[in-house]
Formats: structure tokens, C-alpha cells, sequence
């Protein structure tokens, strides 16, 4: 038999644990703010695992959208705001950034220093690197590495020819090479012969980037953005140690060689190498240290080579599955190569209206970024109401959500590339379409990956017919288990060569 001294220390201790989860799970109800009923221990994120997380914030949305300018939305048991109308989005990514100028991203600089980059880190550290960092994404620097881009697409048609006799080709892996290559030598002159080396270590390593595939790791994932103090304090790391070994050796040896004048390219290293180097004359603006540098390589390399790979293959997978279309943007690249000599250059690329608007369509259903988060810095009163949004409250844009909106899109899991010819875009809210999110803190790479979606599926079109393989399971579905858009259970092409 249990003492009653025992029994009624337990009793205490449930009945307190008790009394913290409602007084948590009524946050929003206290402030007559409307929400779904959350549940402990998870709140709003129960279905986790069985749909995907973007899934679980667009089908929120689409319950909750017309109830107000906002809702409330519980990751585990803290409090966030779940948007819902496009102006009162609009305030937030860009009329009234100032309150919503940071995300809250996990991020350890002590014991995890490549995590400490543009994405994460906040205040004005952020506003001066972002600063400094912008020039290497204008057009014109665009326009002086479009020539490594086209290298690495002709290294891409060669991969597919040398494996065109297998059966089926997931062109996923394919993909995700070929923005490998292009990343790597476009923007740091890294030699990574993923084209060219099927055991290329960079793949290898680049696994572990977005590898949250387990529940666990999800909820790791979450607990790090809800409770980052405690997170550091237990030295929680977001990149795997046989990562980051990886890159810092890749990293160190670029700088040794840029430095000592043995390798001069005009690319995304050089840049920063000037920012850590030069002198600085105001209180902005400062010099990189060398942890600082591999952090912002970091971030463009693994983030930009594998959202640009996932969304060459739910396009790929659109045109196997819409043959018409494959059709109508094959003979645009062809029409368009004609008037270039048969060559694609970067004013070509910019008269792919139609392939452009098939990749606009495929981010719309899959954007890359899934939700997107800011941070309330300070506290806010939302505009033509009393409702407070107060300083450290996480604000979620359902942006999946908006994108699957009847009202917005009509037939929203129909994929029709005409709903991004300019007369469409332009009788659209600017806050329907947010794939890289927008404002000051939008993707600061989202021209870069444009591009080099462009160059690489126009040289597949133009080279290669491909219809699904009867191994891939329509219809197609999102990977529940992972954050990145993968296909469940892998897509499966067959491909035929072009004359």
C-alpha cells in the first residue's frame, strides 16, 4: 500500500501538471481568439507523421481562414499565430517587418557553428550580413556564372545518356547531382563531380542535412525551436558531426588556396572572403570571422542543391504525368534555342515564359520553404483590432495552405501552368504566392535557383522524353515523414532519348 504522504505528493504533482497544460492550452481562448482544440502533449501537431508538417499547417488554414486576421495555432504547448488573411500577411513579411524582422530557428554557435547562418541568426547581425551578402545575388552576377551553369547541364544530359539503357531512372538522384555540381562551382568553385563520380563524398554527407525522417527528429526539431535556450544548454546540435568535419576541412582548404592567390574566381566565396577581409569604417557592417564565412557557404550549398533538385522533380513528375505539357515546354525550349543558334544563353532562358510558369505551378503545390516563420521582436497591435501579438510570439504563414486555397486558385490540386501567365498573377493578392517567401528576410538565393531549375530542365526536355514508370505509386503523395516535399516512396521514370 502507497503512504498517503507518497499518494499526496503525486496527486499534487498531477494535479500541477494538470493546472500548467490548461492554463497553457487556453492562451488563445482567454484572448477570444479563435483555434483548434490542441491536444498535450503535442497541441496542434498531432497529426505529425500521418500527413506532413506543411500538410498540418495548410489544413489548419483552410478550417480556420475567415475568422479573422489571425488564429491561434499551439507547437507543443506554446503559443503562435497561424495567419489567415493576405493583407494582414502582407504587414508582416513586409509593411511592418521592424515587429517580425527574425525567425526563430534553432541555432547552437558554441557547439554547432555551422548552423549560425543568414537563414537562423537574428537582429543586426542578421541586417549586416544580409546587407553585405545581397550584391552576390543581382542579375548581373547571375549573368557572370550562367557559363558554369551551362557546363554542368551538359555534364547532366551526359549522366542521363550514359544510364538512358536502365530500365527506370529516378531522376531525383539525377537531379540532386546536378545542383550539387552546379552549386559547388557556381558559387565556392568546388569540384564536386557528382555527374561524374557516382560515389561522390558530398552526397554522402549531404544526406544528413535534411534528414528528419523519424518522428523523433521531427519533435527534436520542434522542441529546439520552442525551447532553444534549454535546447543549448543541453548542447543540442541541428548538423551532424560527420557533416560539418566534412564541409569545415572543404571550407578551409578553399581559403587557403583563394587566399594565397592560387585559385581567383569571381563566385560566392570571393564575395565573402571580401567581407571577412576588408576594413570597415561604420557600426554595421563587420568583418566575418572564419566560423561566420563557413556558415553562410554552408546554408547555400545544402539548402540551395536540394530544395532546386525536389523542384526539378515534381515538375519532371507533372510533365511525365501531363504529357501535353512535357510537349508545349519541350517546343518552347526548342523554339527558343533556334533563335539563340541552337545554344541556351541567359537571354534565352529569360523568354522560357512557359517552363517558367510549369515551375511556378510546381512550387505553388510544393514550395520549398514550408511554413514560413517569423518572430515577433516587439509587441504588436494588429491593425483594426485590440489583439496584441506579444514580443517573442512565433507568427506561422501557411503558405502550402494559401497555395491549396480554392478561393485563391480554383481546382487547387490540378496542375495547370496558365495560372501564372502575367494577366493571372497580376488579378492575384501578391501575398498568394510566397514558394520563397517575400519582404526583406525573403530567399535571398531564389534567383540563383530559378536559373539553374531552368537551365536543367530545359536541357532534359530538350534531349529526353520521360513517362512514369510503373514502380512509382500514384498518385503521387508527400513523404509525411520528412520536412523536404520528397515524393513518397520515390518517383520512377522512364526515359526515352530525343533526336
Amino acid at each position: 500500500m502507497i503512504p498517503l504522504y507518497i499518494l499526496t505528493f503525486l496527486l499534487c504533482i498531477i494535479g500541477y501538471i494538470w493546472y500548467y497544460v490548461r492554463r497553457a492550452f487556453s492562451y488563445w481562448s482567454d484572448r477570444n481568439v479563435p483555434v483548434l482544440e490542441p491536444k498535450f502533449p503535442l497541441g496542434n501537431l498531432g497529426e505529425v507523421g500521418k500527413k506532413h508538417i506543411g500538410n498540418v499547417f495548410g489544413d489548419a488554414y483552410l478550417k480556420l481562414k475567415g475568422k479573422g486576421p489571425f488564429a491561434g495555432f499551439y507547437v507543443l504547448m506554446s503559443p503562435v499565430v497561424m495567419s489567415l488573411d493576405l493583407d494582414f500577411i502582407k504587414d508582416i513579411l513586409i509593411k511592418d517587418f521592424q515587429y517580425f524582422a527574425d525567425r526563430k530557428i534553432f541555432y547552437n554557435e558554441k557547439d554547432d557553428p555551422l548552423s549560425a547562418h543568414l537563414f537562423a541568426i537574428r537582429g543586426q547581425k542578421w541586417r549586416s550580413l544580409r546587407q553585405q551578402l545581397t550584391p552576390t545575388f543581382t542579375s548581373g552576377k547571375m549573368k557572370m556564372m550562367f557559363p558554369l551553369v551551362i557546363g554542368q547541364a551538359k555534364n547532366l544530359q551526359k549522366y542521363i545518356d550514359k544510364h538512358i539503357n536502365e530500365s527506370s531512372m529516378q531522376l531525383k538522384n539525377v537531379c540532386i547531382r546536378f545542383t550539387a555540381d552546379v552549386i559547388g562551382i557556381s558559387a565556392f568553385g568546388l569540384e564536386c563531380r557528382a555527374l561524374l563520380d557516382e560515389d561522390s563524398e558530398i552526397l554522402k554527407v549531404g544526406k544528413h542535412f535534411f534528414s528528419f525522417n523519424t518522428f523523433a527528429k521531427q519533435i527534436k526539431f520542434f522542441f529546439e525551436m520552442v525551447c532553444e535556450d534549454w535546447a543549448r544548454k543541453l548542447g543540442l546540435r541541428f548538423n551532424h558531426p560527420e557533416m560539418e568535419e566534412f564541409f569545415m576541412k572543404v571550407i578551409k582548404e578553399t581559403v587557403r588556396q583563394r587566399e594565397a592567390g592560387i585559385i581567383d574566381r569571381n563566385d560566392f566565396m570571393k564575395h565573402l572572403l571580401e567581407i571577412k577581409n576588408s576594413p570597415k569604417d561604420d557600426d554595421v557592417l563587420s568583418n566575418l570571422t572564419f566560423n561566420e564565412l563557413a556558415a553562410q557557404a554552408f546554408i547555400i550549398f545544402f539548402a540551395g542543391f536540394e530544395t532546386s533538385s525536389t523542384a526539378m522533380e515534381w515538375t519532371l513528375c507533372h510533365f511525365a504525368l501531363y504529357p501535353e505539357i512535357q510537349e508545349r515546354a519541350r517546343q518552347e525550349v526548342r523554339d527558343v534555342m533556334k533563335k539563340y543558334n541552337g545554344e541556351l544563353t541567359y537571354e534565352a532562358v529569360q523568354e522560357l515564359t512557359y517552363l517558367r510558369q510549369c515551375i511556378d505551378e510546381t512550387l505553388r503545390i510544393y514550395s520549398p520553404a514550408v511554413p514560413l516563420f517569423r518572430l515577433c521582436v516587439e509587441n504588436y497591435r494588429v491593425p483594426n483590432t485590440d489583439l496584441i501579438i506579444e514580443k517573442g510570439t512565433q507568427v506561422i504563414v501557411p503558405n502550402i495552405g494559401i497555395h491549396m486555397d480554392p478561393d485563391i486558385y480554383p481546382n487547387p490540386h490540378l496542375f495547370d501552368p496558365d495560372r501564372f501567365t502575367s494577366e493571372n498573377i497580376n488579378n492575384r493578392h501578391p501575398m498568394a504566392y510566397l514558394p520563397f517567401g517575400d519582404g526583406p528576410r525573403n530567399c535571398i538565393g531564389k534567383r540563383f535557383a530559378l536559373i539553374q531549375v531552368t537551365v536543367g530542365l530545359a536541357y532534359i526536355l530538350n534531349h529526353f522524353k520521360f513517362t512514369m514508370n510503373s514502380k512509382t505509386k500514384l498518385p503521387l503523395e508527400i513523404d509525411p515523414t520528412d520536412i523536404p516535399l520528397r515524393v513518397k516512396g520515390g518517383a520512377w521514370f522512364n526515359v526515352e532519348k530525343l533526336g
